[in-house]
């Protein structure tokens, strides 16, 4: 029997639908399956009964071993224990505790893995989509409860987050109904001040993860497309200043192995130079190119483990906080 607490709780928010999950960006042909409703913007009215009645269909089903096809293989899944029914009794209440924003693709890099970047080419999404009507409704009806979790939270999960018309306007209704956990994923191109003042006056629990899985301005255009790595520098240095000493655990910095673009040592040693040597940084994060380890079926050759290794250590030797993401995560080390 298994659960995943994401597909009990989650609610990914597409540009077109509401989705169960942000990892169906990862499983393009599993789209229809992961699809829940659609939403297209305000005039849409969710009908939230049917939304958690489809959450809990596919939960009941995972208690009985009926694992969907856009969830295999994911590393999410837990094994259910039979022995503490609360655990699936809380899964079956019917509340949301983690969104992940997914309804633009605007961004002003071009990053060679990014999965956005094929609808990106063909059509930008920037439209008000009238978020901040749609998230003000969940809190005011407790659909996003925080009460059921204090700890709940909500993710940017695709595009630039803060090209965001709205940006700033999301960020002050978290703060308004005590939000406290706001996951931002951003290509640091753009240091934003709301941000920084967030990190200094601490009312929010803002957890910055920056891509900038190079070393050198060289490597960096090779990723991102875009000659913006001093920008990106600047952004992280300022974003560790606001943070202060919660910095190791707010602030950190990507590096996602691309083979034959980044795959060096010699180029982790570099961007760990610049990010703890120059920057201040204290925390990092590893992982290995997604649409590579898929063509490759998550079979990772010893050379790549080895550099995983080495990241690994030379962080903990020297007391930097480090963690792998994703597919670095599920690698057998």
């Amino acid at each position: 029997m298994y659960r995943c607490k994401y597909l009990a709780h989650g609610l990914y928010i597409s540009y077109d639908c509401f989705r169960h999950c942000h990892l169906s960006i990862h499983a393009p042909e599993e789209r229809e399956n992961n699809f829940i409703v659609n939403y297209k913007g305000p005039n849409d009215k969710v009908d939230w009964d049917l939304v958690f009645a489809k959450k809990k269909e596919l939960v009941e089903g995972m208690r009985k071993g009926e694992i969907p096809n856009f969830c295999k293989g994911c590393h999410w899944l837990e094994e259910f224990d039979e022995n503490s029914p609360e655990q699936y009794l809380s899964d079956l209440d019917s509340y949301i505790d983690m969104i992940w924003l997914g309804h633009f693709n605007e961004c002003n890099a071009r990053c060679l893995y990014c999965h956005a970047f094929e609808l990106l080419s063909r059509k930008s999404i920037t439209k008000d989509y009238g978020v901040i009507t749609l998230l003000q409704e969940m809190f005011e009806k407790k659909i996003y409860n925080l009460e059921k979790n204090p700890d709940a939270n909500i993710s940017f999960a695709h595009g630039e987050p803060t090209l965001l018309q709205k940006f700033n306007d999301i960020m002050e209704l978290c703060e308004k109904y005590g939000n406290r956990n706001i996951a931002l994923y951003t290509n640091g191109i753009l240091c934003s001040d709301t941000v920084e003042k967030m990190l200094k006056n601490r009312k929010s629990d803002v957890n910055i993860v920056i891509s900038l899985d190079s070393g050198s301005r060289e490597v960096y255009k090779k990723v991102k497309f875009v000659d913006k790595f001093d920008d990106v520098c600047e952004t992280i240095r300022r974003y560790v200043i606001a943070a202060g000493d919660r910095a190791k655990f707010s602030i950190g910095i990507k590096y996602i192995i691309i083979p034959k673009i980044n795959d060096t040592k010699e180029e982790i040693d570099k961007f760990y130079d610049i990010c703890v040597n120059k920057l201040g940084v204290k925390y990092l994060i590893a992982d290995l190119e997604e649409k590579w380890f898929v063509r490759h079926n998550g079979e990772v050759p010893e050379y790549y483990k080895d550099l995983l290794r080495y990241f690994k250590k030379k962080c903990e030797d020297n007391n930097i906080r480090f963690i792998f993401f994703d597919r670095a995560l599920v690698t057998e080390l």
